[in-house]
């Protein structure tokens, strides 16, 4: 396919993409809201900082990383086309549950904008519910590329889809600083909850016509978008549910590795963004403070999202996974050293380059090693893998917040030492186990086959 056929496919497949990028992004921006302005958070709930109010405000992202891995197995069954003939019937099922958990999220949160642990309670309950619907939303980019799109445009549609979460994180570390200050919290923080509600909620709307129909479209262009049949559903496993697939899956060694790679890596990630005020505002007190967090978690984001879609590009191009995989979690690696070691040295500018350097590697690696997952153990459907790394992720994320959170010792400067320390040492660990992941590229080799007998 020419490079012009290709632009003109992914321009006319775009309706596939656009309802769940949107969602992504709105429920990712909400995981990522309150780290930002941690301490502006703790002192609107709970009026007093301390090691346990600190954790509470984490725990608004870390229940996201929580839910994960004991809701996805549950979550596969909805996947599963039923009748067999009516495929992609599972797929619009999946996503419709999501973005409906997603809206009635919106407004709980929004809800509990009171100054008061009461407050914080109610939050903490649209949280929750916002954390099931990614449960939902997260494994769907591979499948949805697959599904939808020829196979020399997988790898930049899965890269596009996943890099709403990106975006969407971003745009929340952003927002957050811009919206919320100390002095007008008690105005801020509900006015930021409102907000967030418009983006995607329309239950808070039904006296806003405009912006309830608005709302109501989203969801009904995901029904429409998803209602017809995926041109490209031969390369779907057909015969096998999902709880067989999850056994074949499990046997297989490189799995292991793989699923132990990228829950230290997305674990990292998750650990650095969500505890960059932890990390930064203490050694750099003088020159630093939450306006600064969350542009530069936003620059982070920003450049995750655009290596993921050039890697996306690149690997449509030469299918190099094992390569680039590596490559991406060696980086990731080098950076998180180089961040101890720029603020060991009150490094400013070294601060900002490695955290853009980790954000680019760890972000990147998404979309790549969850491709070269269902290359690897086709013809096994692409959620399950897929859904099986978000949960080691996500297992990871909880570990290495709680232990990183938890362990920071107030009575030095740079009070996060050593559980950054700790953290470096898991990122080279994972560059071991990415390296020991390798084996044939099934499902392109199949799809080559049946490209010849034609």
């Amino acid at each position: 396919m020419s490079a012009n056929k290709g632009s003109q496919s992914v321009q006319g497949r775009r309706e596939e993409l656009e309802p769940l990028v949107s969602h992504r992004k709105d429920n990712w921006r909400w995981w990522i809201t309150f780290a930002p302005c941690l301490y502006i958070f703790i002192h609107y709930y709970f009026q007093d900082v301390n090691a346990y109010t600190t954790n509470a405000i984490n725990l608004l992202s870390s229940i996201y990383m929580l839910i994960y891995p004991f809701a996805i197995q549950f979550t596969f069954k909805y996947f599963e086309d039923y009748p067999i003939s009516d495929r992609g019937s599972g797929l619009r099922r999946g996503i419709l549950i999501g973005a409906i958990l997603n809206a009635a999220a919106g407004c709980i949160r929004w809800l509990g904008a009171i100054a008061s642990p009461f407050g914080y309670f109610i939050l903490f309950l649209g949280q929750t519910i916002a954390a099931l619907a990614q449960v939902f939303m997260l494994p769907i980019p591979p499948q949805l590329a697959v599904a939808w799109f020829p196979k020399d445009e997988i790898n930049i549609a899965t890269s596009i889809a996943v890099s709403a979460n990106n975006l969407g994180i971003g745009v929340g570390c952003a927002l957050t600083p811009l919206m919320v200050q100390q002095s007008t919290s008690e105005r801020d923080i509900p006015n930021l909850l409102l907000i967030q509600v418009q983006f995607t909620d329309f239950l808070v709307f039904i006296t806003h016509t405009k912006k309830f129909i608005m709302c109501l479209s989203v969801l009904g262009l995901i029904w429409i978008s998803f209602k017809k049949s995926p041109p490209y559903w031969r390369h779907m496993m057909i015969g096998m549910n999902s709880a067989e697939q999850s056994i074949k899956l499990w046997k297989q060694k490189e799995f292991i590795y793989m699923i132990g790679a990228y829950g230290i890596i997305m674990g990292g990630q998750c650990a650095i963004i969500t505890l960059l005020a932890q990390i930064l505002i203490p050694p750099f007190r003088l020159v630093m403070n939450e306006k600064y967090i969350g542009v530069l978690g936003a620059m982070m984001l920003l450049g995750g999202s655009i290596a993921s879609i050039s890697v996306g590009y690149y690997l449509d191009k030469t299918l190099k996974y094992r390569k680039s995989c590596t490559l991406l979690a060696l980086f990731s690696a080098l950076t998180s050293l180089g961040l101890s070691v720029s603020i060991e040295a009150s490094s400013l500018a070294g601060v900002v380059i490695t955290c853009i350097g980790f954000g680019f590697a760890s972000y990147a690696i998404a979309p790549a090693i969850f491709q070269f997952a269902s290359e690897l153990f086709y013809p096994i459907s692409e959620i399950i893998p897929t859904g099986y790394l978000f949960t080691g992720g996500n297992i990871g994320g909880v570990i290495l917040v709680a232990l990183m959170g938890w362990s920071e010792d107030r009575d030095n400067q740079f009070s996060m030492r050593w559980p950054m320390n700790c953290l470096t040492m898991a990122m080279f660990a994972s560059v071991y186990m990415m390296y020991q992941v390798k084996g044939t590229l099934k499902r392109t080799a199949q799809a080559t086959l049946h490209t010849s007998s034609r």
